[in-house]
């Protein structure tokens, strides 16, 4: 389990199991999206980096978590920890079909 802590919010990466992002007294849950796993390297990192982003571009804090989840699931797919980073594309896509 990785957590991530920053004035009032914690993120927590919970693998295949999803995400939860905690805000003053508010709850985020995102669940993976289903993904054939090869290798887990680089995917807390890849949840941590997707998640700064999508806040960097005033993402809602909701919004934010469940594309850096798709991002770390993707990167599960492919080994290796920089050839399994997902595309801006390729996680759009995964969000899309999980609408």
């Amino acid at each position: 389990m990785e957590a991530v802590a920053g004035g009032a919010s914690v993120a927590v990466k919970r693998g295949g199991d999803g995400a939860v992002l905690e805000t003053r007294g508010v709850r985020y849950q995102a669940t993976p999206p289903a993904q054939q796993v090869v290798d887990t390297t680089g995917a807390g990192d890849c949840f941590c980096g997707s998640l700064a982003a999508r806040l960097s571009e005033d993402a809602e804090l909701g919004q934010a978590l469940q594309w850096a989840n798709a991002a770390a699931a993707l990167s599960t797919e492919r080994a290796g920890a920089v050839p399994s980073m997902p595309t801006r594309a390729e996680i759009e896509a995964a969000l899309a079909g999980s609408v």
